[in-house]
């Protein structure tokens, strides 16, 4: 009875949450009844936009190209996978990164698993963003991305400037934006270097894009990219 009553107390004071949105779900429940029909992007995949074939953006945004040579990830950001994103870093969740950084390297072993990289990173936040929030969820999800994959990580980029929130901006707005946004921090060697690049959401390519651009500026060769979820 004594455990049944403390397990009553742990359940009310830290709940269980879904993995996905970050509801509150029973004990032995690993999602929230929303979270069984996800927008999974499903094979074949085009690797330029990473939305199915059948869904590709590619003409939508075909005025830019990107420095990257391809991005996936397992689902779109919409209904309740756009909600874990909003609540893993708007409403203190860090800990859907673990759940959201394993669906990640799911697709990295599947789509990149031939590639040998010799490092992961990820979009870096200004350090202000950074305090204010607490973490930098890029970073949290490529943590778990280099674990899971056993691919070394290495923080390469620092926020060189302050931009504008992205989500206000118009797609030509959101790369001028970005553009000349990332620095490599000292003492990186990226001198052919193959690179996976992680962060949480890719709408445009922008971020990804100007990230990208940076390390191929300081000699890496090739930066292949994951996130979490894809808007169409």
């Amino acid at each position: 009875m004594m455990n049944n009553f403390f397990d009553k107390i742990k359940i009310s004071l830290f709940p269980k949450r879904c993995e996905i949105c970050g509801d509150v779900v029973e004990f032995d429940k690993a999602i929230c009844d929303n979270c069984k029909q996800l927008p999974i992007i499903k094979p074949p995949i085009c690797l330029k936009c990473g939305c199915s074939k059948d869904e590709c953006i590619c003409k939508k945004h075909k005025r830019r190209e990107k420095e990257y040579k391809s991005v996936v990830a397992p689902y779109y950001y919409e209904d309740s996978v756009k909600k874990g994103v909003l609540n893993f870093k708007m409403h203190e969740m860090p800990k859907l990164a673990n759940s959201h950084g394993e669906k990640i390297a799911e697709v990295v072993s599947e789509y990149y698993g031939a590639i040998d990289f010799d490092f992961v990173t990820f979009i870096p936040m200004r350090k202000k963003d950074i305090i204010k929030r607490g973490f930098n969820q890029a970073e949290l999800l490529a943590n778990v991305v280099s674990k899971k994959c056993n691919i070394p990580i290495v923080d390469s980029l620092y926020k060189s400037k302050k931009t504008k929130k992205q989500k206000r901006q118009h797609e030509n707005q959101r790369f001028a934006n970005m553009y000349n946004a990332f620095k490599v921090n000292e003492n990186i060697d990226l001198n052919g270097a193959k690179i996976l690049l992680i962060d949480d959401v890719k709408t445009t390519g922008a971020t990804l894009s100007s990230a990208a651009l940076a390390l191929k500026a300081y000699g890496a060769k090739e930066i292949y990219c994951a996130t979490f979820a894809i808007v169409k």
